[in-house]
């Protein structure tokens, strides 16, 4: 993932003993696997988010595809039907 061997990260460690200090350095390890674990759970929400809007626009584009045909066989619910020609004579 990030490509660090065990030569590297002995040397980053013993840079950060020298730097930060035996004592705090706990506190700091600490803070940074914090850190670490918001960031991994902020990328995974970017990922479900972009998989939820995926998901919804290829639904939507289904949609649209099935509608006219729906549409040509099928009358919408809430529009009433339209009277034959022989019904509108016969009415008042």
């Amino acid at each position: 993932m990030l490509d660090i061997a065990w030569p590297e990260l002995i040397v980053i460690g013993a840079v950060a003993l020298v730097a930060i200090g035996p004592k705090d350095l706990p506190k700091a390890m600490y803070n940074l696997g914090k850190w670490a674990g918001k960031a991994r759970a902020f990328a995974h929400e970017i990922h479900r988010t972009f998989e939820q809007i995926s998901y919804e626009a290829e639904v939507a584009d289904k949609l649209k595809k099935t509608e006219p045909a729906a549409e040509k066989d099928v009358p919408h619910p809430n529009v009433p039907p339209k009277p034959s020609s022989h019904e509108e004579k016969d009415s008042p």
